[in-house]
């Protein structure tokens, strides 16, 4: 089916060519007009597509709807809060003295962190399964 068909389709190709090129040197305006119309037609039923069915997938980097931004953007702040380190101070002189830090216990107290977002689902741990019953 493919073997026949390319050269039908080679043919067309080459007619629309001719068929451009008798119209670009007969007709110059009426043909430099039409494309003009066709671009801008092109481009305004690609700009209706977009406003209305592209623009609120949030293509580009945008990513998601606004509740799943919302929630992105909360766990963006929760990791640099979990994350934080300390910024790094510039000594302004060598001859200012700086007065030395207190020794930190090595053996701090350390808040267990809670994490909400992780919960124990309770279940019948004391039952095994029996394989053989499938």
């Amino acid at each position: 089916m493919r073997n026949w068909m390319t050269p039908i389709i080679y043919t067309l190709m080459g007619l629309a060519v001719m068929y451009i090129g008798l119209q670009l040197f007969t007709n110059t305006m009426s043909f430099l007009t039409s494309i003009v119309l066709m671009i801008g037609i092109a481009v305004l039923i690609y700009g209706a597509i977009y406003f209305f069915f592209l623009r609120n997938r949030g293509f580009g980097g945008g990513g998601g709807n606004k509740n799943e931004m919302k929630k992105y953007k909360q766990a963006v702040k929760q990791s640099k809060q979990k994350y934080k380190q300390p910024t790094p101070t510039v000594k302004k002189s060598s001859l200012s003295k700086v007065a030395p830090k207190p020794s930190v216990n090595p053996k701090r107290n350390r808040k267990r962190m809670n994490a909400p977002h992780l919960r124990v689902i309770e279940g019948n741990k004391s039952k095994d399964k029996n394989r053989a019953s499938f």
